[in-house]
């Protein structure tokens, strides 16, 4: 019995030292308004995303490079996503209310993008070692 418990913790001991990863890091990525993907052994924390230009406007977000007074979004595997956070003036009202959250976490293979040429994503690159 003892013999069979020595085996067991040995066998466990060897496989979850073989599951553990970490992440070193690697390099700062920009993203703009073309598709990005993720390298295989890498992933990407999504710091920020970063508007070139808004003005305080209570129009939904729109995809137009031209219109400043709305949000724009970004997009995660083709899935638009927006950055909205809560604004108030004057009298206090709310324009938005927060949307997501940063850091966000992308996997091999995923992709990402911003609307506008002039907007980009701030991301940071590690790779993942055995």
């Amino acid at each position: 019995m003892i013999l069979r418990v020595f085996f067991l913790l040995i066998f466990f001991s060897f496989t979850t030292d073989s599951l553990a990863q970490n992440l070193q890091f690697s390099q700062v990525v920009i993203v703009s308004n073309t598709d990005q993907t993720v390298p295989i052994g890498k992933v990407w924390k999504i710091e920020s995303y970063q508007q070139q230009q808004i003005g305080n406007g209570t129009n939904p977000p729109t995809t137009s490079c031209t219109d400043f007074s709305r949000p724009r979004p970004y997009f995660i595997d083709g899935v638009s996503y927006n950055d909205l956070k809560g604004t108030g003036w004057g009298n206090a009202s709310i324009l938005y209310t927060a949307g997501n959250s940063f850091p966000i976490w992308l996997k091999p293979g995923q992709t990402c993008r911003t609307s506008c040429s002039g907007d980009f994503l701030s991301i940071l690159e590690f790779t993942v070692v055995p």
